[in-house]
Parts: C-alpha cells; sequence; structure tokens
C-alpha cells in the first residue's frame, strides 16, 4: 500500500515539474492559474519528490506490504 501512494506522490511531483518547464518556455501561458510561476511549481515538485522518498523508506527495511 504504502509503495502505491509512493508512486502516486511522486507522479504527482513528476507532472508538476513538467508544468514548471512548459511555464518557464512560455509554451502554456493560458495554462499558468492564478500567475502561478514557475518557482511555484519546482519547487512543490520538489517537495512532493522528496515526500516521495520518505514514504517509500517509511516502510523499514523489513516490512512485507501486504496488498
Amino acid at each position: 500500500m504504502m509503495g502505491i501512494i509512493s508512486a502516486i506522490v511522486g507522479g504527482v511531483g513528476g507532472l508538476c515539474a513538467v508544468m514548471g518547464i512548459l511555464i518557464a518556455f512560455d509554451v502554456a501561458a493560458e495554462i499558468d492559474i492564478n500567475n502561478l510561476g514557475w518557482m511555484f511549481w519546482f519547487v512543490l515538485s520538489v517537495i512532493l519528490l522528496v515526500g516521495s522518498i520518505a514514504i517509500a523508506q517509511g516502510r523499514g527495511p523489513g516490512s512485507i506490504d501486504y496488498d
């Protein structure tokens, strides 16, 4: 279960990074929601990707993931 949550959080973090790249290069200027700049999207992606690593490592070295 924790692996699935980690994958979801990591995927959303990756999408935020892509959104930041699109806004930084003015590819998606019309998608810019409430003037959220590229820095916002990159910081959000870093927070989510680090959170994904923390969730994946939070299980412990010997835990078994019962699905």
